[in-house]
């Protein structure tokens, strides 16, 4: 049977470390060179690392961070905590509403991602997006993380936090090109249509997701969706991730819409790859 995902907002416990042993033929103990990261709280193991890795508390990155956003101007925000498994992962979710840009006339409030890891997955860092504030979806982008400290290192410094907030800043500010350019290549509703056809077939997208995705594209909630282009086919997306999907599984959430906007960009920028993304799936009989 599966392993059911579990999500909690408890993100305030501490992560010690201590050496990893492995057992020998002759059934002693050594060190195998590797360090383990466990939960104060409840002893559980949360990942094994090589001893360059340096632990940052959540507590600690969280506080850091929001301290920048003060020094920056940035006080009026709506705060998201999820942690993955049992404590592996943080993503940290800020929405700012008062500080938008415009798509095409569509408006886009800032959002920001503070992530941390103790399996080695996830470097402590911000993340660009947005929250399109017409529903209230949250949208990826395709800028690369911004690293809060220095690689594997465990310190936070509050200058490093800050430099990592104007660069993530920054490239939120440039990241509507990529929206602007998706809107821009019109297509039909039948071409939308296979568009989600071809991701499921490629298992971009779930069967479920894609009945889910394409149910919004055949009958838009929103009038500003009516056009038909590519930015409104990415948002029948993020529509159902972020009212459907995200309350529970935010990790698949945000995958899903990373890997469908980093797929539409490039085939908005490739007559040859948008000609195969709109291509009908055939029907197995």
């Amino acid at each position: 049977m599966a392993q059911k995902f579990v999500q909690s907002s408890n993100y305030n416990f501490v992560v010690e470390q201590a050496p990893s042993f492995v057992q020998t033929q002759d059934g002693r103990f050594e060190k195998d060179g590797f360090i383990v990261n466990r939960r104060t709280d409840n002893g559980v193991v949360l990942g094994k690392v090589t001893e360059r890795y340096g632990v940052v508390q959540n507590a600690d990155l969280v506080g850091s961070a929001e301290d920048a956003f003060k020094s920056s101007g940035l006080t009026d925000y709506t705060r998201k905590i999820i942690v993955a498994g049992q404590g592996e992962r943080l993503y940290a979710v800020y929405d700012f509403q008062n500080k938008t840009q415009s798509i095409k006339g569509d408006i886009v409030g800032l959002r920001l991602t503070i992530q941390n890891s103790f399996d080695g997955s996830l470097r402590a860092s911000f993340v660009a997006g947005m929250l399109r504030l017409v529903c209230l979806n949250g949208m990826v982008t395709i800028e690369r993380e911004i690293g809060m400290t220095r690689k594997h290192g465990g310190n936070i410094s509050t200058v490093f936090v800050a430099e990592a907030l104007a660069k993530t800043l920054s490239t939120w500010t440039n990241s509507v090109g990529v929206f602007s350019r998706l809107s821009d290549v019109g297509i039909t509703q039948v071409q939308g249509a296979n568009i989600i056809a071809q991701l499921a077939e490629r298992n971009v997208l779930s069967r479920k997701l894609s009945e889910g995705v394409a149910g919004i594209w055949a009958s838009p909630s929103h009038s500003e969706d009516s056009a038909r282009n590519l930015y409104n086919l990415y948002n029948a997306v993020t529509q159902h991730l972020t009212h459907s999907v995200e309350a529970d599984r935010f990790e698949l959430a945000d995958r899903v819409s990373r890997n469908v906007l980093s797929i539409l960009d490039k085939a908005g920028q490739d007559s040859g790859r948008l000609g195969k993304l709109m291509e009908q799936v055939a029907i197995a009989v």
